[in-house]
């Protein structure tokens, strides 16, 4: 499937080539051109097609287009389980007859896009708290979907120690990389919050354990954050993280309570308990307070990191919004940690 010609055509000519209207094989009125880590994505009318940057991370290579076609598989195989029908399909971008690129054509695939339905930014949860027009009624909708979900999620074995040294592992690392001296943030917040987290860890062995025990460690969606819930007009989550599967493992209260911490970092107290509610309603999982407040404290402290390395990238770096970000949720993640810690 890959040959030199494929390899010799650089992505910057199949997003230009991508950009243009008259290349679709459906009628489109304009092209909104987005840019992330991982993927270009263009809006185009009533569809989006997402293709993959050849990149390579620490966990993550998509430099052939082998790896890229099975994480376009891997989007869509995944993402069924809780987006509906807004998963199209995968489409090849070829090379034709002419020596043309050409989207969904005969002819030698030089590419692989994914093909979603365009959701309105208002349809999005992100936007309805950004505006504070939360319909509670679209929240529980979509609050029991995901419920549903988790009800039906097989559970994945492991041995009970290996949770905790996983999670473990997640704040030590995310401890030591926060120290970095370009970040500018406080030393002593960072050790404060960081040593906690592995103290509450190690002095609370058999509530973790328990929840490997009672089968609440599932492949969740991986990423939950209010920008991949979609209202309207059907309840649907977008956006699973396909790429690695260890990052989807997880307890389920680990991921409600993520989005209930990015939730009030929107300033929104209520949503995040929502979705609490109607998980707890339909599991009868009464998750002890000190287990959230524990979730809450270390994916607060995890995206302090997230969004600090920002100024790592030659395009961000000169951008102060980036550590005033990340100092925002350091300190709700001090904020968390003092409930913690009380």
């Amino acid at each position: 499937m890959e040959t030199a010609t494929a390899n010799e055509i650089p992505i910057t000519e199949k997003v230009s080539f991508l950009k243009q209207p008259a290349n679709y094989p459906h009628p489109v009125d304009k092209i909104e051109t987005k840019e992330t880590h991982m993927s270009w994505v263009f809006l185009v009318n009533d569809f989006a097609y997402k293709l993959k940057k050849p990149v390579q991370f620490l966990i993550l290579d998509l430099r052939t287009l082998q790896a890229r076609h099975h994480n376009c598989q891997e989007e869509m195989r995944l993402n069924k389980r809780l987006a509906g029908d807004i998963y199209v399909g995968i489409v090849p971008l070829v090379l034709n007859d002419e020596g043309k690129l050409q989207i969904d054509g005969k002819g030698q695939v030089v590419e692989w896009m994914v093909k979603m339905k365009n959701i309105p930014e208002e349809n999005l949860l992100d936007y309805a708290l950004r505006h504070q027009q939360v319909n509670r009624k679209l929240v529980e909708n979509v609050a029991t979907l995901l419920a549903e979900f988790y009800k039906k999620a097989p559970p994945v074995h492991m041995e009970p120690y290996l949770l905790r040294k996983k999670l473990k592992e997640e704040i030590i690392s995310t401890h030591k990389e926060l120290l970095q001296p370009l970040y500018h943030l406080p030393v002593t917040l960072i050790d404060q919050v960081g040593n906690n987290l592995v103290h509450f860890l190690n002095t609370h062995l058999l509530l973790f354990d328990k929840r490997v025990d009672t089968g609440k460690i599932i492949e969740a969606h991986g990423d939950l954050k209010p920008e991949h819930i979609c209202l309207a007009p059907q309840p649907a989550i977008i956006d699973t993280l396909e790429f690695n599967r260890d990052l989807r493992v997880m307890d389920i209260a680990e991921e409600l309570s993520f989005l209930d911490m990015e939730s009030e970092m929107m300033g929104d107290l209520i949503t995040g308990k929502q979705f609490f509610d109607s998980y707890k309603k339909m599991s009868n999982d009464n998750i002890p307070e000190s287990l959230i407040y524990f979730y809450k404290t270390k994916k607060a402290f995890q995206r302090t990191w997230m969004v600090a390395r920002h100024i790592m990238e030659p395009s961000y770096k000169d951008e102060p919004k980036w550590l005033t970000k990340a100092n925002a949720y350091l300190q709700l993640a001090k904020k968390y940690n003092d409930k913690l810690s009380g």
